[in-house]
């Protein structure tokens, strides 16, 4: 497997490499196009200055002259009429003279070797260390025809600041390379965490603390990384609880009817007791009925599959019914209920909206003190609906309160007969489908206000 840090190392490589060849070809053409024929005149306006000033002194000091110049940092050939050739200065590597060089003894004509020498690749032409890599000039001394060939030393042209200029850019490019290696190393540790992190939630350990402390893009995505790895924890826990509240809530009214299903065995039991147990069956039924719909219904919401089937409908109107509804509950309680509900029509899911009311009018109820007060209202508040639904009941607890709309919660489990503890998660399901808001205010002892704000009819 081709590991991140491997990559980036290949990629820094091929980027070094393409960036080089890339200069080199620039430089090579740049050189070709200017540098190289600058190269050639000046080398040529030394050679015609050499050879006006030998023209005009004896032959036998030519020798010495010749020395002097090459002194001066110059590699020169002097071929004759017989084409012998005498060297001053360093020798060149490659001593072979062309027809063109030799033709040029008693003639006219300009050699323009270091413009046109293309032996080796663009730039490096430039050293080639090549007797064909000058510049030749014809002159004539004691009615004698002789031909110069003549170039700069490049071992003299190298002077001490080019090879210092040469070795800082060898060592800026080794530190280069050094530099986003551990650039590398730094960017991939912490991925190679941040993989042995998925690793584990793969494996379903959530339990992961990664210590990465950085204030870039990394530093983010690892914070973002242990919030949903948290995250999956409390759902995997919820999961849990979940499929340990649904047994339970399934198992004990099962256990109810198995039980009096046994006890209806009985022949000795009176009519009376008969049809007491019957009712108690038929309450558990209807209590497992009423809990199956809540999952499917809650199920639905989740999926996103439930359509929402919106309608222009009297609200106030529904709520009437539903306190009508729910009158002998009230009564057996001896709840006061006191409601003042304003003309509102509202373009919403009747259906599930009843839901909604339903679930917080059976708490409120359920959580009541006997001979206590429910007070429900329904108003407009410019462009939404506003219904409230308050008890004085027993209340919620401060650190309870943000977990009430949580599945199967339950803030006193010893209470749990009376709900399934899905009744606040379905009402925030559906008032979040609609693009509402839910509130909830409660005192512990003194009851709670439970506020839903939908929009209103356009």
């Amino acid at each position: 497997m081709k590991t991140l840090y491997k990559q980036y190392i290949v990629v820094t490589l091929v980027v070094i490499f393409a960036s080089l060849t890339l200069s080199i070809f620039l430089l090579g053409q740049i050189y070709n196009n200017q540098i190289r024929v600058d190269t050639d005149e000046k080398n040529l306006e030394i050679a015609l200055e050499v050879t006006e000033i030998v023209e005009t002194m004896p032959a036998e000091r030519m020798d010495e002259y010749f020395q002097s110049v090459a002194k001066l940092g110059y590699q020169i050939v002097i071929v004759d009429g017989n084409k012998e050739i005498t060297n001053y200065g360093n020798e060149f590597a490659k001593t072979k003279l062309n027809n063109e060089m030799l033709a040029l003894v008693g003639s006219n004509a300009i050699y323009h070797g270091i413009r046109n020498y293309k032996q080796k690749f663009s730039i490096m032409n430039h050293y080639a260390n090549d007797i064909q890599n000058t510049v030749g000039v014809p002159f004539r001394i004691d009615n004698k025809n002789y031909a110069m060939f003549i170039r700069m030393d490049n071992a003299s042209s190298f002077t001490e600041m080019h090879y210092l200029i040469v070795g800082f850019l060898l060592i800026s490019a080794i530190i280069i390379f050094v530099a986003m290696i551990l650039l590398a190393r730094q960017l991939v540790q912490p991925l190679k965490q941040l993989q042995r992190a998925t690793e584990q939630i793969a494996q379903e350990n959530y339990d992961i603390d990664l210590k990465i402390k950085r204030n870039d893009e990394l530093g983010q995505l690892a914070l973002h990384f242990q919030k949903m790895a948290q995250r999956l924890a409390e759902n995997d826990q919820l999961k849990k609880d979940f499929i340990n509240n649904v047994s339970h809530d399934f198992q004990s009214p099962l256990l109810n009817i198995q039980g009096y299903a046994n006890v209806l065995k009985d022949a000795d039991n009176t009519e009376e007791e008969r049809v007491q147990y019957l009712g108690i069956i038929e309450s558990e039924t209807k209590r497992l009925s009423a809990l199956t719909k809540q999952l499917l219904l809650l199920s639905s919401l989740d999926q996103k599959n439930l359509p929402i089937k919106k309608q222009t409908f009297s609200l106030d109107q529904q709520l009437k019914e539903l306190l009508f509804a729910k009158r002998w509950k009230l009564d057996d309680k001896q709840i006061e209920l006191m409601y003042e509900l304003e003309p509102i029509e509202i373009y919403a899911d009747q259906h599930l909206l009843e839901q909604v009311w339903d679930n917080l009018l059976s708490n409120a109820i359920s959580y009541s003190e006997v001979k206590g007060k429910i007070v429900v209202t329904c108003s407009r508040e410019e462009h939404t609906v506003v219904v409230s639904i308050r008890d004085y009941g027993i209340g919620i607890p401060k650190d309870a309160l943000e977990r009430v709309k949580e599945r199967f919660y339950r803030v006193d489990t010893s209470r749990s007969s009376q709900g399934s503890g899905l009744g606040l998660a379905i009402v925030t399901e559906i008032v979040g489908r609609h693009d509402g808001e839910l509130v909830i205010e409660s005192e512990l002892g003194k009851g709670t206000n439970v506020t839903v704000r939908l929009l209103a009819r356009n």
